[in-house]
């Protein structure tokens, strides 16, 4: 969903791609519910659920262009930092998670790229890839609905974002198919696969950055 930002403002693109991540996680709900790592899931939702709220209030608040310079620098930074050096994955502690959960959360309610933020969050921890995949889907789920109830209300949601959002259920059933078939190939393998996932980070950013500054 993130790399949806690139093309829209994040005033509409918000509410869009939280509706999308919504239906995506329905989709692939049955599949993953036994992989979900509870204890992680619990302390990032909570704090998640606190973060929404100052992220939908900063739509009105802060303009589009700084917030997405904002989360790609920050996001670069920590990849190619990560990329360079290294670190041992950890057991998080429930701190640490509540911090991620709360970042991701306003991140999440501002712009819907919460998912940048979770995805290198995850690869500095000892949860498996399986668990990572799984516990963001679940995340993901309940947050949106709660982020998607705060947009509604504040009347975010037009005639416009609801046609956007039919049009675009083609390419993510299409995403979700592509995206099932590289987990099953890369996913077995977790040091692989966080190496993965930071080289993406690092290439949606990169192209999501050049987009907002040229």
């Amino acid at each position: 969903m993130a790399g949806l930002i690139f093309w829209l403002p994040a005033s509409q693109i918000a509410p869009m791609s939280i509706a999308l991540e919504i239906i995506a996680s329905l989709g692939q709900s049955r599949s993953v519910l036994r992989d979900v790592e509870r204890r992680a899931l619990a302390y990032l939702l909570l704090a998640g659920l606190i973060g929404n709220p100052i992220g939908v209030a900063l739509l009105d608040h802060v303009p589009d262009q700084a917030m997405r310079i904002g989360v790609h620098l920050l996001i670069i930074g920590a990849v190619l930092t990560l990329l360079l050096r290294p670190i041992r994955p950890t057991v998080p502690t429930a701190m640490v998670l509540s911090l991620a959960g709360f970042i991701a959360g306003v991140v999440n309610g501002a712009t819907a790229m919460s998912g940048l933020v979770l995805g290198l969050f995850f690869t500095t921890t000892a949860i498996s890839s399986r668990a990572m995949r799984a516990t963001m889907i679940a995340y993901f789920f309940f947050t949106d609905l709660w982020a998607g109830a705060l947009l509604t209300v504040s009347g975010h949601y037009s005639g416009q974002i609801l046609w956007h959002i039919a049009a675009a259920l083609p390419l993510l059933f299409i995403g979700l198919w592509l995206g099932s078939i590289c987990f099953a190939r890369y996913g077995s393998h977790d040091r692989r696969f966080r190496r993965i996932v930071l080289w993406l980070l690092l290439a949606l950013c990169l192209v999501g950055l050049g987009r907002v500054v040229l």
